[in-house]
């Protein structure tokens, strides 16, 4: 998906509806801007409570991880990412 957008004053730009959809991307979120030699990517970053739930159950069943044990193989996936 291609999309053209321009850039305003102050560098602001707009997100077109059909990208803030496909990504989720809604007002408030937080996104991580990177600069990969002359090309900027935009990612959708999670916050603490966008894993509301996530404890409680996994596939239907109840999840007996802690909240550190969570966080911490969340942070080693993100690790594995880049």
């Amino acid at each position: 998906m291609d999309e053209i957008v321009k850039v305003m004053a102050r560098g602001l730009i707009a997100l077109p509806s059909e990208v803030r959809k496909k990504i989720g991307v809604k007002e408030g979120d937080i996104l991580k801007v990177e600069v990969k030699e002359n090309e900027v990517v935009l990612r959708k970053e999670k916050r603490i409570y966008d894993l509301k739930g996530a404890l409680a159950r996994k596939e239907g069943k109840p999840v007996s991880k802690s909240f550190a044990e969570v966080l911490a193989e969340e942070l080693k996936r993100k690790q594995g990412e880049k």
